[in-house]
């Protein structure tokens, strides 16, 4: 099957970028309203991913590689359906270009009718507003102003 993925431009440096989705926690709060979690590990967590038309999906992911700064890659498990995900960061100076990916390893009968109906096209747009919350983020990040000592 095809990959679904999405690149952006986030005006932060590699390692900062990299240090903010090291914290699994980060993912979810990025990808917005159509991921909830309901367990959350250091290395992955069960979520509960909601689609379109009130369809949902319970996931199991797990990290199963991680290349500081420049990639993290991990599984999602839904039953008969699993991708590999896979987010990598490319550094140009003060600025990282990052690619979120899915391979869809194997899909259910009503995932590949799903996904062939315009499901590929509904994921790519949530990892392009996922990157953009990413972008946005980094750079809040990195211009937040540093905690006065006190005393």
């Amino acid at each position: 099957m095809r990959a679904i993925a999405a690149c952006a431009q986030v005006d932060a440096p590699v390692e900062d970028v990299y240090a903010l989705l090291a914290d699994l926690r980060e993912h979810w709060r990025l990808a917005g309203r159509w991921v909830e979690p309901l367990e959350l590990g250091s290395d992955g967590g069960v979520v509960r991913l909601r689609g379109p038309l009130g369809l949902t999906r319970t996931a199991r992911t797990r990290v199963v590689n991680a290349e500081p700064p420049t990639r993290l890659a991990g599984e999602a498990d839904a039953g008969h359906t699993r991708a590999a995900v896979s987010w990598r960061l490319r550094s140009e100076g003060e600025t990282t270009w990052v690619t979120l990916q899915a391979d869809v390893v194997a899909a259910g009968a009503v995932d590949r009718v799903l996904l062939a109906l315009g499901g590929r096209l509904w994921l790519t747009a949530r990892f392009r507003t996922t990157l953009a919350r990413l972008a946005q983020h980094a750079t809040e990040r990195l211009h937040e102003p540093s905690p006065v000592p006190v005393g």
